[in-house]
């Protein structure tokens, strides 16, 4: 079975990409332990898409997320972008062990395709998948090494690129590609390293955009439509960010 996991669901951007038949994913699992995340992504139409309601990790249990719904969010306080986590607004949030999940959920024969952006849990995830053998599961991990902006945490990122590549992991970075970041890095990523099919069923239908949200299509068609700075003037006023940024203000 081909499965894309999705770590760092936010707002669909990857989960978006993924559903494109081209790629004939089989199975695919977004994991956003945000609630306002959550609705959004519940919001996807196609029976191959699961929402995990929690985050992946070294462990299973609980955390706080600090900045909950916003672009940056992550469970460690110190990250850059939330300015050491006193004005972020917080959740408490599900944490999953990456082994456990994937030992549960997958099996030695599914060609699996996993997607980190995570905000500093990457290296969670990625040191517990190589600790316990699991990441010989995975053809191919496409990583934002977030960690590097949490100063904690910073000093990890050279220690687990050098474990993946001992390990002979394929594996990208934004930096390693031309997109650099965002949907468009994931589709260059998928480009290179998944095989893809002919046009099959579905394949108007995901153009149309017609397995989106009303959010996320109204999105897209305003990005379609708008010049650009109108666009980014919109989405700064009354895009979902900003609808949570408010929210965080008046709390």
């Amino acid at each position: 079975m081909r499965i894309f996991l999705d770590v760092g669901g936010h707002y669909g951007e990857s989960l978006d990409v993924a559903l494109d038949p081209r790629w004939s994913f089989e199975k695919i699992y977004s994991f956003e332990p945000a609630k306002p995340c959550q609705r959004i992504l519940r919001g996807f139409h196609d029976s191959r898409v699961h929402i995990v309601p929690a985050g992946l990790s070294s462990r299973t249990g609980q955390a706080t997320l600090f900045g909950t719904g916003l672009l940056g969010a992550s469970v460690y306080a110190d990250k850059n972008e939330l300015g050491g986590g006193g004005q972020a607004q917080a959740e408490t949030i599900a944490l999953v062990r990456a082994t456990d999940w994937l030992l549960a959920n997958t099996s030695a024969n599914d060609e699996i395709y996993l997607k980190l952006n995570c905000e500093g849990s990457e290296c969670d995830v990625l040191e517990d998948l190589l600790d316990s053998g699991v990441i010989d599961r995975l053809r191919s991990i496409y990583v934002d090494f977030d960690v590097r902006k949490i100063p904690s945490q910073a000093h990890r990122h050279a220690i687990v690129e050098d474990r993946l590549r001992h390990h002979r992991q394929r594996f990208v970075t934004p930096e390693s590609l031309t997109s650099h970041g965002g949907g468009a890095a994931v589709r260059e990523w998928l480009s290179l390293v998944s095989p893809q099919s002919p046009p099959a069923a579905g394949t108007v239908r995901y153009r149309l955009g017609l397995h989106r949200p009303p959010y996320i299509w109204a999105t897209h068609a305003a990005r379609a439509a708008l010049p650009r700075p109108v666009y980014a003037l919109a989405a700064r006023r009354f895009g979902a960010q900003a609808r949570q940024r408010a929210g965080t203000d008046r709390g």
